[in-house]
C-alpha cells in the first residue's frame, strides 16, 4: 500500500508540475505537499480498522459455532425431568414399603412377646410335669392334659418359626431395597453435579460473549471518534482554503517562474 501511495503521489506531483503555473493561485502549498500523504494515511487507517472488525466478527462466529457444538452434548431438559420423575416415583414406592415394614416390626415384636410367654409357660409346665411324675400315679390324667396343652404350644412354636423365616426373607428384601436406594441417590447426586457444571460453563460462555461484545462496541466507538476527528480536520482545511485563495488573488509583486515556493504559514 505504501508503494502504491508513493507512486500515486509521484504521479500527482508530475501532473501538478505541468499545471503548476495555472493552479498555483488556486491550490494551497499545504495540500500540494501533504495532500497525498494525508489521504494515504487515512486510507490505511480505514483499511486496518475494517480488517480488525472483520477478524473480530469471524472470531465471534467461530466461538458461536463452538458453543452450539458444545450444547449438543448437554443433557436435555425432557430427559432430565423424565429421569427425576421416575426416581421420585421409586422413592414414593419405597415410602409405601416403609409402612409395611413398620407393620412387620409390630408383628415381630408381638411374636417375640408371645415367644417369651411361651418359654416361660413351657418352663413352668415342665417343672409341674416333673413334680407330678415324681408325686404319684393319680396325677396321670393331669399330666395328659398338660401334655395336650404342650402339644398345642409346640404347634404354636412351629407357626412362630415359620413367621421368623418370613421375617428373615423380609430382612433380605430390606437390604436389597437399601442398596437400590443408595444407588439411586448416587445417580441423583451425579446428575446434580453435571447440571451445576453445565450451569458454570454456560455462565463462563456468557461472560466471554459480553466481553467480546464490549470490545466490539469499544472499537466501534473509537472508529466513530476517529471519523469525527477526520471530519473536523477536513472542515478546518476546507475553511482554510478560501482564505488562501483570497491572499493569492490580492495584487502584489509577481514572483519569477524560477523562484522557490514560499514556506507554509503556521496557521495552515
Amino acid at each position: 500500500m505504501t508503494a502504491t501511495e508513493l507512486m500515486r503521489s509521484a504521479a500527482e506531483t508530475s501532473m501538478t508540475k505541468s499545471t503548476e503555473g495555472r493552479n498555483e493561485e488556486k491550490i494551497s502549498i499545504f495540500w500540494r505537499v501533504f495532500g497525498g500523504t494525508i489521504l494515504s494515511i487515512v486510507a490505511l487507517a480505514v483499511i486496518t480498522l475494517y480488517n480488525s472488525i472483520s477478524s473480530n466478527i469471524s472470531d465471534l462466529r467461530n466461538e458461536v459455532n463452538r458453543e452450539r457444538e458444545a450444547r449438543a452434548d448437554l443433557v436435555k431438559k425432557d430427559e432430565f425431568n423424565s429421569r427425576t420423575t421416575t426416581q421420585y416415583e421409586r422413592m414414593r414406592s419405597y415410602d409405601s414399603l416403609k409402612i409395611e415394614l413398620e407393620g412387620f416390626k409390630e408383628k415381630i415384636s408381638a411374636n417375640a412377646g408371645v415367644l417369651d410367654g411361651l418359654k416361660k409357660d413351657s418352663t413352668a409346665t415342665l417343672d409341674g410335669v416333673k413334680k407330678e411324675v415324681t408325686a404319684a400315679s393319680d396325677a396321670v390324667k393331669k399330666d395328659t392334659a398338660a401334655l395336650e396343652v404342650l402339644k398345642e404350644r409346640v404347634v404354636a412354636l412351629e407357626s412362630v418359626k415359620k413367621e421368623l423365616a418370613g421375617i428373615d426373607l423380609l430382612k433380605e428384601r430390606l437390604t436389597a431395597a437399601t442398596t437400590d436406594l443408595k444407588a439411586i441417590r448416587d445417580n441423583v447426586e451425579k446428575l446434580q453435579q453435571e447440571v451445576e457444571r453445565n450451569k458454570a460453563s454456560d455462565n463462563e460462555r456468557k461472560l466471554s460473549r459480553d466481553a467480546q461484545h464490549k470490545q466490539v462496541e469499544d472499537t466501534l466507538k473509537e472508529l466513530q471518534k476517529g471519523l469525527q476527528m477526520c471530519r473536523e480536520k477536513l472542515a478546518r482545511l476546507e475553511g482554510a482554503q478560501p482564505g488562501a485563495a483570497r491572499g493569492a488573488s490580492s495584487p502584489g509583486p509577481i514572483a519569477p517562474a524560477t523562484s522557490k515556493p514560499l514556506p507554509p504559514d503556521d496557521k495552515d
